[in-house]
This record gives C-alpha cells, sequence and structure tokens, in this order.
C-alpha cells in the first residue's frame, strides 16, 4: 500500500510483513565480586557492556528469542538495554508485566527481563503483525563452583585394602580387596544411596585388572579374562590370558602388560592379543597406580585418544618424582593402522609434569582431565590429598587452583579410595577408613 505526498518523488511506501530481524544486548548491571590485598571479600556494581557478546537466537517460526548461553551470575536481570532491528520499518512495542496495555520497546531505556517478555510487531501497514516472547537466561549460580555432596558411608568399604569404582550401565560399581579376595559392590548413579553387595567374589588383585568399554566391564580375574554388563554375572572370554594386567582400553582396543611389562593390544575385545608398539623401554611402563582416560582427539573427530599414567616401583628412574606417563592416539577410520605409544620423558625441564601420587587416579570432566591421589611417592613430597590436579592439553602439563578442590571435610586418612565419573559428569569418589561416599561436579561442566 503507498501513500502519494505533494510531490511524485515523496512516495512512502507501506509493507504488511512485521519481524524482528536482529536482537542483542547493550548493556547490563552487574554485581561484581572482588578480594582485597588482606584477603576480604567485597562487592560493587557497575553497567557492564560484556552482555553485548552473548549471541541471541530468534525462532522465527516460534516466535522465540532467547540466549543459549546464559549471561553471568550477578547480572541484574530488570535493568537491561537492547538493541533490535526490524523488516521494512514495521514498530515494536513490549506488553506490560502487569496487564495487557503494550508501550514502545525502546533501545534507551532499561528493560525488566527477570520475566519472559512479550513483543508484538506491526508492520508499517497496519495490516500485519507479529508475536515474540524474549527470554533472557543467566546463571543462577557461578560457573567456577566445585559442588559437593556426601552420601552415607559404605561400610563395605571402611575395611578395604585397595579398590577400584567405575560407571557401569547406570551404576557405580565397586571392586574392593581385603588382601584375600575382591569383593563387587553396586549403587545406582541417578537414585541410590547406598552400595549394595553383589555377592560375587574374584581374584585379590582382580580389582585392580578391570575396566569399562563399551558398557562392558573386563576383569583379570587370575589369568581369566571376564567380562559383565552388571557387577555380578560374568562370561569368560578366555582362560589363560596372555597378559598379567588389564590396563586400558580405547573405541576400538583394550590393552594389557605382559609380564615382561611389554603393552599388549586387543582390537577384538579380548580373543586375541599381541605385544603393541612402543617408542621407548618397557621398564618406564607403569606397574603401579595404573590409570587411564580415553576420549575423542580435539584435533581430529575419527581419532581416539588415550592417556596411561601410573607409578613404577622397580624402576630406576623412580627416585624422579614424576609419575610414568604415556600417550596413544588411535585413527578409526583406517583399518588395521599401527598407532604406536608415546613416553612423556619428563625431566628438570618439564613445565607441571604429572606428579608422582599414591593410588594415582586420572577421570574426565568435562574438557579437563583431573588427577586425584595421596601422598607424594619416590621424590615428591606432596602431602596425601593435598589438591586435585587438572590437565587441560591433554595431560601435557598439570595444575591446580582453588575451585577444583576436596570437598570440605574429606577423609585425607584415607589409604585408598576409589574414584570415577558417570555420564552426568559427576565425580564419584568413595574413601576406606571412614567409608566416606562423595559425589560431586563443577556448575560449568553440568552446564555443557
Amino acid at each position: 500500500m503507498a501513500s502519494c505526498l505533494n510531490s511524485d518523488d515523496d512516495t512512502v511506501t507501506f509493507y504488511d510483513d512485521a519481524a524482528i530481524t536482529s536482537f542483542a544486548l547493550s548493556s547490563a548491571k552487574m554485581t561484581m565480586h572482588t578480594t582485597s590485598s588482606q584477603g576480604k571479600d567485597s562487592t560493587y556494581v557497575e553497567v557492564s557492556t560484556t552482555v553485548n557478546s552473548y549471541n541471541f537466537i530468534i525462532d522465527q517460526l516460534k516466535g522465540l528469542i532467547y540466549n543459549v548461553d546464559s549471561l553471568p551470575v550477578g547480572t541484574d536481570p530488570t535493568k537491561i538495554l537492547c538493541t533490535y532491528t526490524t523488516k521494512n520499518n514495521s514498530f515494536a512495542a513490549i506488553k506490560s508485566m502487569t496487564n495487557d496495555s503494550l508501550a514502545y520497546f525502546s533501545t534507551s531505556d532499561s528493560i525488566d527481563f527477570s520475566k519472559p517478555r512479550t513483543v508484538t510487531v506491526f508492520s508499517s501497514s497496519g495490516l500485519g503483525k507479529k508475536d515474540y516472547t524474549i527470554s533472557v537466561n543467566i546463571h543462577k549460580e557461578k560457573t567456577d563452583t566445585f559442588k559437593w555432596s556426601q552420601y552415607p558411608d559404605c561400610s563395605f568399604a571402611k575395611t578395604a585394602k585397595d579398590m577400584k569404582s567405575f560407571y557401569l550401565n547406570g551404576n557405580i560399581v565397586l571392586l574392593a580387596s581385603d588382601g584375600e579376595k575382591t569383593s563387587t559392590y553396586s549403587l545406582d548413579a541417578a537414585n541410590g544411596r547406598q552400595f549394595n553387595n553383589l555377592n560375587t567374589t574374584l581374584a585379590t588383585d582382580a580389582w585392580k585388572n578391570a575396566l569399562v568399554n563399551e558398557n562392558i566391564l573386563y576383569v583379570l580375574d587370575g589369568k581369566t579374562l571376564k567380562k559383565t554388563t552388571n557387577g555380578q554375572q560374568y562370561d569368560t572370554i578366555m582362560d589363560n590370558a596372555p597378559i598379567d594386567r588389564l590396563i586400558a582400553a580405547s573405541t576400538k582396543e583394550i590393552y594389557g602388560l605382559d609380564g615382561n611389562n611389554n603393552i599388549m593390544v586387543s582390537k577384538d575385545k579380548g580373543q586375541t592379543w599381541n605385544i603393541d608398539i612402543m617408542d621407548s623401554d618397557s621398564k618406564y611402563v607403569p606397574t603401579d597406580d595404573i590409570s587411564y582416560i580415553a576420549i575423542p582427539f580435539k584435533y581430529d573427530n575419527n581419532s581416539d585418544y588415550v592417556l596411561l599414567a601410573g607409578n613404577n616401583a622397580t624402576a630406576a628412574a623412580y627416585t624422579d618424582s614424576t609419575a610414568f606417563v604415556w600417550s596413544k592416539t588411535i585413527d578409526k577410520s583406517i583399518e588395521d593402522k599401527e598407532n604406536k605409544w608415546t613416553y612423556y620423558n619428563y625431566d628438570s625441564n618439564s613445565k607441571s609434569p604429572l606428579k608422582s601420587l599414591d593410588g594415582l587416579t586420572m577421570v574426565c570432566h568435562g574438557n579437563y582431565i583431573l588427577a586425584l591421589g595421596g601422598k607424594g611417592l619416590g621424590a615428591c613430597k606432596e602431602t596425601a590429598h593435598a589438591a586435585i590436579y587438572f590437565s587441560l592439553d591433554n595431560g601435557l602439563t598439570w595444575h591446580n587452583n582453588d575451585t577444583i578442590v576436596y570437598p570440605y571435610g574429606f577423609d585425607k586418612y584415607n589409604t585408598a579410595m576409589a574414584v570415577c565419573s558417570d555420564k552426568d559428569n559427576y565425580i564419584w569418589i568413595v574413601c576406606n577408613n571412614t567409608g566416606q561416599v562423595w559425589k560431586g561436579r563443577m556448575n560449568e561442566v553440568a552446564w555443557q
């Protein structure tokens, strides 16, 4: 529809379509936290323009406008400036939070987005309109906070000398050894509060010869390789297995150690075994406190990355203060491609290497690889459970901070603990001595 003015050159065209074509925040009041040089915490309020970097999705079909990445905790939702554009000069009006009245949707006055707001866009012709619901999502918790919850003590763990835990098909399965046999226990990771005895007994060292691969728990029970999907009923894969230890797994492969400490590989789920390729002598392969993580290789979606770490009390180099660390990248797209294990040869020039900790255990936590353990071994003089270490570079360097820490009240006098992570990125810790059970995760990992 067109309106003709006095001159033929002054023709104004009106359009029937109405839409918001872009939306962003300009600024918002934020409560900031600071710590003085004396260590005192204080807060102050500032108007921040950093909110402009948060992208908003416009779903034209459903009439929804929202941010996927939530604004930081401390953002005041009632004092937000925004900017937007409309199609063909259509006019936007925002509905009152208390009644059905409409007012001009201003970009110069702050808007209250503490609740989703309804905005109606009217076409320039007055014949068309479209409603939108705008939601501004704000974190209610700090991203860099690690929250722990304590569960009822596990009586079975109190007298255990050694133990490991695994996430298996919705359950936390605990293998605990009393020095004579390994017993198995299970807890429902989603709804359980206490471990139940599965009444299944394995060999003394079975607890440290177990791993989960593709929802199956593999256990080397003496010299018999077994598998289970629940920790209670086991099927035998092979008797007289040619491995002495079961140490790690990737998507396509399972790894063990033979009597000479060579890394062995099975590419058929434990049916056959061969010596794997290593770039260094087998004397540097860990024999104690062996732990591993397997993750997609960040630079190639078709590859797995396996990080293997532990201690080696028999190695000549054990006078060092660092753990024995190896890695392997497996290309899943090429059948039978040989990939070798690489040894991390730490020396005095190495930056932030992994410490040699008693009971060393690694777990994945979002983008982090975490390493937990007791007192330092060899030349490492670390106090038991002094810190949880993390790596963001696939295990090359390790650090600690004030965020990723053991829970308050954690039993630092335990002599054995079992650590694993579940499908929801919760970290589970079970301690001997007191039998403490802890479950926790970092907020930013929960939101990933």
